[in-house]
């Protein structure tokens, strides 16, 4: 997709809204401090409270050029809502950003200045601060200064948890970002939309500075919401899809491994990391996917899995009970 310079913003920001509260105007105000041109998209996922309509009224009087405000006729979930983000956005590079969350000042400044300066990368991954009840913290730098990665480094950074899987903390060129949608599932559509991205980006730059506020300390999380059966078995059929897309082109470069690695996490872990937060369908259900995936995979990915994340998956295998008490105690429930 071709963006004409002289008439695009040079960035579109998607944000889903549905219920923040007051945080939509907070992540509103904090994009004001850049001189980048750029332009909020903002839908509404049918909100039963006021964040939308709070929004509407302040800028009604005095629209301004960087704000577009849509609804969903209906409920339709984050994935859904971030494609309708999508399908409007005009800029040349795309980011994603959560209704209670916030870019730091002048991100998008610092963004397209290393975008230039790097010629155009297809992805520019930065670094987040996670702000939880206990306080905050920065995420993980992956370089001292801004660091060129070919598509396989980043994709094997990706597979091994290195990135994070949630959309926002990357800019995306629009060309590649608009290629691509999310699925329509409860959780997880967010990972599996980046499985696919960094599966294509051919050239990826890395940023150490912190640019993203990630908000933690309401019990909005998507992983708290219920999964139930019916959309346990789209999660996995949707995650079969990608294996089948991609098994051939990853396995020529790195082997089945990386691959592997990733459905134990992906599938395995999240599946049972659900089950202890919000248990919604039968352990023998979930039990079956995780045997099943354990089955599929060589001995070279399960010897590189954590000593948390085996004892995790085979306490399930053996008692899920055990294994939810065994979460429930640790980090993952956290």
């Amino acid at each position: 997709m071709e963006r004409n310079a002289a008439q695009s913003p040079f960035f579109t920001i998607v944000t889903p809204n549905h219920n923040s509260g007051d945080g939509l105007e907070r992540c509103i105000a904090s994009l004001a401090a850049n001189d980048t041109a750029y332009e909020h998209i903002i839908i509404d996922d049918a909100s039963s409270d006021d964040s939308f309509l709070r929004v509407e009224r302040s800028h009604a009087a005095r629209p301004p050029t960087s704000l577009v405000l849509r609804r969903n006729a209906e409920n339709l979930g984050p994935g859904p809502t971030r494609n309708h983000g999508l399908s409007l956005a005009r800029g040349r590079y795309v980011l994603f950003c959560d209704a209670d969350d916030t870019f730091v000042a002048g991100a998008l400044d610092t963004l397209k200045a290393q975008i230039v300066a790097f010629d155009c990368p297809q992805v520019v991954v930065f670094r987040y601060c996670l702000q939880g009840p206990q306080g905050e913290r920065e995420s993980t730098p992956l370089c001292s200064q801004p660091l060129e990665r070919t598509q396989m480094q980043a994709f094997t950074d990706f597979m091994h948890d290195r990135i994070v899987s949630a959309p926002w903390g990357k800019a995306i060129r629009a060309d590649l970002a608009c290629a691509l949608s999310f699925p329509d599932l409860p959780v997880s559509q967010d990972g599996l939309y980046n499985l696919e991205l960094f599966g294509r980006a051919a050239r990826v730059l890395y940023l150490p500075q912190v640019l993203y506020r990630f908000d933690k300390r309401s019990d909005g999380s998507l992983t708290r919401k219920p999964f139930g059966n019916r959309e346990l078995a789209r999660f996995h059929r949707s995650w079969q899809v990608f294996d089948s897309r991609y098994r051939e082109q990853f396995a020529a470069a790195h082997g089945l491994a990386l691959l592997e690695i990733r459905a134990l996490r992906f599938v395995g872990v999240s599946f049972i990391m659900r089950q202890a937060i919000n248990k919604t369908h039968d352990d023998d259900q979930v039990r079956q996917v995780v045997m099943s995936q354990l089955r599929q995979s060589s001995w070279a990915a399960l010897r590189q899995l954590s000593l948390k994340e085996k004892a995790l998956l085979m306490s399930y295998a053996f008692s899920p009970s055990l294994s939810r008490q065994l979460i429930r105690r640790s980090q993952y429930a956290s």
